[in-house]
């Protein structure tokens, strides 16, 4: 691969993570957004049974199935830190 090549796919690369970035941003905005008002109704953070269900349907949309256990590794990730941000902001609003 001549290094034009190779540089044209680390751009793509490049654009793909910049909408992620954003995406990651506006995904947490929400998880804030979900906090308040599982506060309000005084619903705990954590739901197994809704987890295990997201990872199983968005997995499923992974048509190559040998990156899906990696995909569940990252989305079980993305889970935790929307668990943090909720519960820190449950904790900032209670202080």
């Amino acid at each position: 691969m001549e290094d034009k090549e190779l540089e044209v796919l680390r751009d793509s690369i490049r654009n793909i993570d910049k909408d992620m970035a954003a995406l990651f941003e506006k995904r947490l905005a929400l998880s804030r957004s979900i906090a308040q008002r599982k506060l309000a109704a005084e619903i705990p953070i954590f739901d197994g049974e809704r987890e295990k269900k997201n990872i199983e349907a968005l997995s499923s949309l992974i048509e190559e199935v040998s990156l899906r256990p990696d995909f569940i590794r990252w989305y079980r990730m993305l889970m935790d830190i929307s668990k943090k941000v909720q519960t820190e902001f449950i904790q900032g609003v209670k202080k």
